[in-house]
């Protein structure tokens, strides 16, 4: 969980690092489509099936895992990083809140109460308003929830597919879905640019694989300790850089 939660920290940064230069769609596919070849090749390697098992899940889990994916790379290209980060934090507050309705897990009133307390700190970080930040924030919010929503659905994928099923359907969806949006916005990347791509993905990927496997490992996603730890690396490494 620890090198999960330090690789997103690394994958933010380089994100902030294009300067809002390159559309987030077309780092949402950039990243998909390195994903996808490394994917491919290790499912190869590994004499893995080309599909999984349970399809319709796996679908799923690509299509939230994009939705929240899109929101955070938009946030992070609109508002500064340290806000993004704590927006995207909130994903595992929306993690156990969904649990019960997507794993049957059982949380007590003192559980949902500290929910609901938590859900009047984020109406602080959302700052409601006609402020230019405030439609990120809530495109950052829905995105967080997807996030949660993906976390649930990995989990509950971890006791029948592989893990590198679990990642490679969130590329194969990204690819068609970021794919429109990136034609019709595309600006060329200079070659450093694109070595800020390639790193993206290298760094999701890696940082996917960590995740996928505590999730698998752990029976419940402690959604506080991976986020606090994802914020102190975030927050640490955009002061180095910025």
């Amino acid at each position: 969980m620890v090198f999960a939660a330090f690789f997103f920290s690394l994958m933010a940064v380089t994100v902030k690092l294009l300067k809002g230069k390159i559309p987030s769609q077309e780092i949402v596919l950039a990243r998909s489509v390195f994903m996808f070849v490394v994917g491919i090749y290790l499912l190869k390697r590994y004499h893995q099936p080309l599909l999984g098992r349970n399809r319709k899940l796996l679908f799923l889990r690509g299509f939230f895992g994009f939705l929240g994916l899109s929101a955070f790379f938009y946030t992070l290209t609109t508002i500064p990083i340290a806000e993004s980060v704590v927006i995207q934090y909130t994903s595992p507050l929306f993690t156990a809140i969904l649990a019960p309705f997507i794993l049957k897990e059982y949380n007590s009133r003192k559980q949902w109460l500290l929910y609901l307390l938590a859900f009047s700190g984020i109406i602080f970080i959302v700052k409601p308003g006609f402020s230019l930040t405030f439609l990120p924030a809530l495109i950052g919010l829905a995105g967080a929830c997807s996030s949660g929503i993906a976390y649930n659905l990995v989990r509950k994928l971890a006791r029948t597919d592989h893990p590198l099923h679990i990642i490679l359907y969130l590329p194969a969806l990204s690819i068609p879905l970021a794919t429109p949006a990136t034609l019709l916005n595309f600006v060329p990347p200079t070659y450093f640019d694109i070595v800020l791509l390639i790193l993206i993905g290298l760094l999701t990927f890696t940082a996917q694989i960590f995740l996928t496997r505590s999730l698998k490992l752990f029976q419940r996603f402690s959604g506080s300790s991976f986020g606090m730890k994802y914020l102190i690396c975030s927050l640490f490494l955009a002061h180095c850089w910025f």
